[in-house]
């Protein structure tokens, strides 16, 4: 079968080069198939107790709902950009500023994150990366894991 939109969890891991250099081999097969690298980043919780509270004892002035989307914003651009300094050192620019390939991220619990973008985009197969810790703790690492019972198109997990 081929398949025309993968998406690959990067989070930097070996486990993860590996997953892209399948992804790579699988869209190379297909003229149509486009690579979609995706980091999922933790959310900075600016309405936690804990920040409110240090926000409180610091005095620094509350930010307005629209100052605090620039800065998410601002945030997920630079992580963006770190993300494809990552994989134009590791895979080269050429590849990297392909047309077929994309860069995205997300933000928020990881499974749920990469579960998220996959519906939203049509993707019709996740290629990701495996953290094992042995064959007594498991095999899959909890975000392999959760994704692989829960996505809605064929997960390939790669070691």
């Amino acid at each position: 079968m081929k398949y025309n939109n993968i998406l690959v969890p990067y989070d930097h891991s070996e486990s993860a080069k590996h997953a892209m250099f399948t992804a790579l081999e699988f869209a190379a097969e297909n003229p149509e198939a486009r690579v979609t690298a995706f980091f999922a980043s933790p959310v900075p919780e600016f309405e936690s107790t804990q920040f409110l509270a240090a926000e409180t004892v610091s005095g620094v002035r509350r930010v307005s709902p629209e100052e605090l989307a620039g800065m998410q914003q601002d945030y997920l651009d630079y992580e963006r950009g770190s993300l494809k300094k990552s994989l134009v050192k590791e895979f080269g620019e050429p590849l990297i500023d392909n047309a077929r390939f994309d860069i995205a991220v997300g933000q928020g619990k990881p499974s749920k994150a990469i579960l998220d973008f996959a519906r939203d985009n049509g993707v019709d197969l996740i290629i990701m990366g495996c953290r094992g810790l042995n064959a007594v703790a498991g095999m899959l690492g909890s975000v392999s894991y959760a994704v692989l019972r829960n996505a809605e198109c064929p997960v390939l997990i790669e070691k």
